[in-house]
């Protein structure tokens, strides 16, 4: 998946290592957040780079389940019983 990366064009090459690095910590169960804030502020290229990762992300899954828009469902119901909750 990652190697896809690079075929977006506004994705920045040099950010491929730390995205990378975001997703190993997150197959070893670490917080991934808390190893990314260990390097400091985030540049808006990077971000874009994680963003296009959830995208790939999200991808991979429909096709694992063989339905698109599953995950954009899967959000909605999950963001739809937080709201509910909260009242």
């Amino acid at each position: 998946m990652i190697r896809k990366l690079p075929g977006f064009e506004l994705a920045d090459p040099a950010q491929v290592p730390m995205v990378t690095g975001v997703l190993m910590a997150a197959a070893m169960g670490m917080d991934t957040v808390a190893w990314r804030d260990q390097f400091g502020t985030i540049p808006p290229k990077e971000a874009l780079a994680h963003n296009f990762v959830l995208w790939l992300l999200a991808d991979l899954f429909d096709s694992l389940v063989e339905q698109p828009g599953a995950t954009d469902l899967l959000m909605r119901e999950t963001f739809n019983s937080m709201a509910a909750e909260l009242g």
